[in-house]
This record gives C-alpha cells, sequence and structure tokens, in this order.
C-alpha cells in the first residue's frame, strides 16, 4: 500500500468517526431544522477517491461505507442504497463535468487539483442526489413528496456547509 491509500484509509476513518459520534448526536435534538435534516459529510469519502480508481471499486466501496453506516444508524440498507447511487453517479457527473484536456489519472477530485468552482458544482449534483435517494428511500413513498423535498432541501445545505468548510479548512491534496 502506498502512502496515498494510506492517507484515503486515514480520512475515512476520521469522517466516519465525525459522522457516527458527532453529527448523529446532533440530529438527535427536537429542534425543527434537525427535524427535518441531518448533516451528512461521508458521502466525501467517495467523492474524493482518485480519478484512476475503476468505477466498480468506487460502487463496492459505496456499498460497504453505506452498511457500515446503516450500523450505526440503525436504518436497513438506506444509506448503503443513496451512497452506492452516488458512487454510481459520480462516474456519470466526473464525465460530464470533464475539462476540455480531460483528467490526470494521478489527481483527485479536490479543490487543490480541480478549482473552487469545480468543486462545489460536483460535490452539490453528487450530494442533491445522495440526499434526495435517502430520503426517498427512507420515507419509500411519493405520497409524501413534499417531506422528502423539504428534507433533502434542508439536509442538502447544512451538509454542503459543512463540507465546505472541510474543503476550506484542510484542503485535501489527494
Amino acid at each position: 500500500m502506498n502512502t496515498e491509500s494510506i492517507r484515503h484509509i486515514i480520512r475515512a476513518v476520521l469522517i466516519l468517526l465525525v459522522q457516527v459520534l458527532v453529527l448523529k448526536r446532533i440530529g438527535l435534538s427536537n429542534s425543527w431544522i434537525w427535524m427535518h435534516g441531518n448533516i451528512f459529510i461521508y458521502p466525501v469519502i467517495v467523492l474524493l477517491l482518485p480519478f484512476r480508481l475503476s468505477r466498480h471499486y468506487v460502487i463496492v466501496i459505496g456499498f460497504l461505507l453505506g452498511l457500515l453506516i446503516d450500523m450505526f444508524y440503525d436504518t436497513i440498507g438506506v444509506h448503503a442504497f443513496s451512497l452506492t447511487a452516488t458512487a454510481y453517479a459520480r462516474g456519470l457527473l466526473l464525465s460530464y463535468l470533464e475539462p476540455r484536456g480531460g483528467y490526470q489519472l494521478s489527481m483527485s477530485p479536490t479543490q487543490y487539483s480541480m478549482g473552487l468552482n469545480w468543486l462545489v458544482t460536483y460535490t452539490s449534483l453528487c450530494m442533491v442526489i445522495h440526499t434526495f435517494l435517502f430520503f426517498t428511500a427512507e420515507i419509500f413513498t411519493f405520497v409524501y413528496i413534499g417531506q422528502i423535498v423539504l428534507n433533502t432541501l434542508v439536509t442538502f445545505f447544512l451538509s454542503m456547509a459543512v463540507i465546505m468548510v472541510y474543503h476550506l479548512l484542510f484542503n485535501p491534496k489527494t
């Protein structure tokens, strides 16, 4: 294992710890905002994987991370479903957002390598997909489409705020 892989694993472990030990507890409040929203930062693990990593590996990693989160949140496959779908959509979004010169395979989708505008667009699209699919799977009926959209919007804005602070503070190079 090279140092880049070790960095990705350490980052994943730290983000998972923050998600399940800190951010899960914040969502237990009775405030209106927490009744309709959560903060999800764990999709960043999948979003920051290197460009050269095969889509199949990214999907498997997304599924396994989703199952791990499901164990801590006592949900049955909801996180696994939404993170697996996000991992699949990541490949499509990367090809859609590909710059004219293409990607250098040694790079990761970070602010350092791609720029802030590209990163905000990429992360926003992935997080909208993730949060919408999460609440659709959680509620599991379109009868409550208003509730799904409200929860998606609140969670999206809360999560994006925290994710952007993460990117600005730590600015991962890989």
